[in-house]
């Protein structure tokens, strides 16, 4: 195993995430599992370069979402760390699989804390909170990031749940560009083309409140919604229909988005927020696309800031299919 060579993406990777300053500031780096992790684990020394001037011992702590720490024994190589007694049992104990990111914060004395990402970009819950959703939040420097749900989000809490009579909804005879179609005539893309849009996104820091979202066919390609995340929504939304202003960094042009409110009789702590009416302007004139992640940054109120982080750089028009 010491001798394998990362592939492209893999070093793609590393040039963004090395030894970065985030998490407090904590280094940081990442790596993705291949097909044969479960014996062991490499590290290049390159990634563990600038631990705050440490020497590792020949024993470190792996503390994963739980919070339990696991002891690893490690070998030392000239280019390479290899984790071994230890590493298996740690696998094992968060359900890791190939293609998986582990993300390794460094908090000193031989210590880490790990976060784990599946092959599509989404944090994995610990094995103790295996049956809560994946929401793949993170806070750090108080910027609230809340990754695209998965479906047991909002998004199907909104479709399964009818909204409370007399209260607003967002459900309506749609027509004009919210009743049509579109597809993609970009290249194939990858799952890690797709991870690497995210960790991308998660670099993003800002004093300002925000959120990400990951772009789903419904929110680029047909009926033209986003949900937004309920606990951004409580803290920084009005609890009725209102209207949003959306711009990009560094340009005056404004989209206007109805920002539609919705509770539900069935649970009445339950609400949620969409972007509807007018978001389908913002995706086809910014040509996003299924997968691209948008970080929705605060600005003023009602009005936010969108920082695009693309899996293909290059823009091809989305199609239309029918009307």
């Amino acid at each position: 195993m010491e001798g394998r060579n990362e592939c492209d993406i893999c070093k793609e990777f590393h040039k963004m995430f090395c030894c970065q300053q985030i998490h407090k500031r904590k280094p940081t780096f990442f790596k993705i599992l291949d097909d044969d992790f479960s014996s062991g684990l490499v590290l290049d020394k390159e990634l563990l370069s600038e631990l705050d001037g440490d020497v590792l011992s020949n024993i470190i702590h792996l503390k994963g979402p739980t919070g339990e720490a696991h002891k690893i024994n490690i070998k030392k190589t000239t280019t390479s760390v290899l984790l071994r007694t230890g590493w298996q049992r740690f696998a094992s104990f968060h359900k890791l699989q190939s293609g998986d990111v582990l993300l390794f914060y460094y908090e000193g004395n031989s210590s880490f804390n790990v976060l784990f990402y599946n092959k599509n970009g989404r944090e994995k819950s610990s094995k103790r909170d295996r049956g809560e959703e994946e929401r793949g939040k993170i806070t750090h420097c108080k910027v609230e990031i809340s990754s695209s749900l998965d479906s047991s989000s909002e998004d199907e809490i909104e479709r399964n749940q009818k909204p409370d009579i007399g209260v607003s909804s967002s459900r309506h005879a749609c027509t004009g560009r919210c009743a049509q179609k579109f597809i993609s005539g970009r290249r194939p893309v990858t799952d890690r083309e797709k991870q690497i849009a995210l960790f991308r996104a998660n670099k993003f820091r800002s004093s300002n409140a925000c959120f990400t979202k990951i772009m789903l066919e419904t929110s680029v390609y047909r009926t033209f919604y986003l949900v937004v995340p309920v606990e951004f929504g409580r803290k920084n939304l009005p609890g009725k229909n209102t209207t949003i202003s959306l711009a990009l960094p560094h340009n005056s042009r404004k989209w206007y988005v109805t920002c539609t409110y919705i509770t539900y009789a069935t649970n009445k702590r339950q609400s949620v927020w969409r972007f509807c009416g007018g978001w389908s302007q913002f995706v086809l004139k910014n040509n996003l696309e299924e997968g691209d992640v948008c970080v929705f940054e605060m600005k003023a109120e009602l009005e936010l800031t969108v920082h695009i982080f693309r899996v293909v750089e290059e823009i091809v028009k989305l199609q239309v299919v029918n009307s």
